[in-house]
């Protein structure tokens, strides 16, 4: 992959040596001895590196106001520490460098972590941000695809949820599909009994043709979702197949303006395919080594394939009482940004699987619905506001001696 990088160095041997080494990968180097002119500069590059400066300029300034451009806030900085000090390398990295790496250093090593640092860029573009228009405009319809590469991370309870917050804007016009083939538990986790499922669609031929005919096999819930369940028993699933995943995905497009998918843990030729026909994949991870290498992996593979065209986000589930990973150690082992975090709240979580009646139903009022609500935001855009109701101003909290809430 070849990058263009903005080096900024006073030391012309050390900038000429540096500058030599990344051109042989191909890169396109460009050298910038003034400090003051990096903002300017690195506007458009692919990776700026910010070497050795002369006093009264400070790396961790520069790095600081690059992370304040407008332009530049985004862009990869790989800091270069004159010395092995740990607390050097701790006040480059919250001035707000991607990475440091100390002189002396080899040249595979430098190398590796430019490369680490441009995937991790390049999965963060990915990442969805808020869009007002994501549910609101007349014509937008979305896709979205909940999935993980490990179960029991929260796919079925991200999936219901989501439905639930987008049927409030969309009663009618949002369908929930279980695409966890063997063991889908969308049903239970909504307490419906389904009379219908995939394998009923995909034996009929003119249902997979037409919208209206396709609508007479989803299952009404009282939130006002529609649900296609899984498959009764695990030995059906191999009756469902890629190319009609395909299909599916296509009519439930026509047919609703919201389809949000609970596509499982199990990645094949039929995910691939549901993939491709998805806006956006919200993928659960949690706080632990495992799941966190599970997603890497997964992440790894759809790069080298192209698979994943859809803009990808990050969720993380506190599903633990103490939590031995923080979030910015969770985004470095990912190489992306975090979008949304659901507090740890078993109790809310259990009580809604076991009633089947989701959380932001049933405990509204909870810190674990208050998550969701706010993955929502992230994943379908601001809630819109009734037509003709007022937007009033939150009301004032009272307030007691020196500022503190009452």
């Amino acid at each position: 992959m070849q990058l263009s990088i903005l080096l900024l160095s006073t030391d012309r041997v050390g900038a000429d040596a540096l500058t030599e080494t990344l051109s042989k990968p191909g890169h396109s180097v460009t050298v910038l001895a003034d400090p003051a002119q990096i903002t300017a500069a690195a506007a458009g590059h692919s990776l700026v590196i910010v070497d050795q400066l002369p006093p009264p300029f400070a790396i961790a300034a520069v790095i600081g106001e690059l992370r304040g451009g407008e332009t530049t806030h985004e862009i990869p900085i790989l800091a270069i520490a004159q010395a092995d000090d740990v607390e050097l390398r701790i006040r480059l990295l919250e001035a707000g460098a991607d990475d440091v790496i100390t002189k002396p250093f080899d040249q595979t090593e430098l190398e590796a972590r430019i490369e680490a640092l441009s995937l991790r860029a390049q999965r963060s573009h990915a990442v969805v941000h808020v869009t007002a228009n994501a549910i609101g405009d007349g014509g937008g319809r979305r896709s979205i695809v909940v999935f993980s590469p490990k179960g029991g991370v929260g796919t079925t309870t991200i999936a219901t949820n989501l439905a639930v917050l987008a049927a409030e804007r969309k009663p009618g016009g949002t369908l929930l599909i279980d695409l966890d083939l063997a063991f889908g538990q969308v049903a239970s986790h909504l307490n419906i009994q389904p009379k219908q499922t995939l394998v009923e669609l995909v034996r009929d031929e003119a249902a997979l043709r037409d919208a209206e005919l396709f609508r007479t096999y989803t299952i009404h819930h009282s939130s006002g979702i529609q649900v296609l369940a899984a498959p009764t028993a695990p030995g059906f699933a191999s009756l469902v197949g890629a190319e009609q995943l395909e299909t599916i995905m296509a009519r439930a497009s026509e047919a609703y303006e919201i389809v949000i998918v609970d596509a499982g843990a199990l990645l094949d030729d039929r995910m691939l395919a549901v993939f491709s026909r998805a806006d956006t994949v919200v993928v659960p991870v949690l706080p632990e080594i495992p799941a966190l290498n599970a997603v890497h992996l997964l992440l790894e593979q759809l790069s080298e394939t192209g698979s994943m065209g859809a803009s990808t986000l990050f969720v993380l589930n506190n599903a633990f009482a103490r939590e031995l990973l923080r979030r910015g150690d969770v985004e470095s082992a990912l190489g992306a940004r975090i979008s949304a975090d659901l507090p740890y709240d078993p109790v809310s979580y259990l009580k809604a699987v076991n009633e089947g009646n989701p959380v932001v139903r049933g405990a509204p009022r909870s810190h674990a619905a208050a998550g969701l609500r706010e993955l929502a935001t992230v994943v379908l855009g601001p809630a819109p506001t009734p037509a003709g109701e007022p937007v009033n101003p939150a009301p004032k909290e009272r307030r007691g001696l020196f500022g503190l809430r009452r």
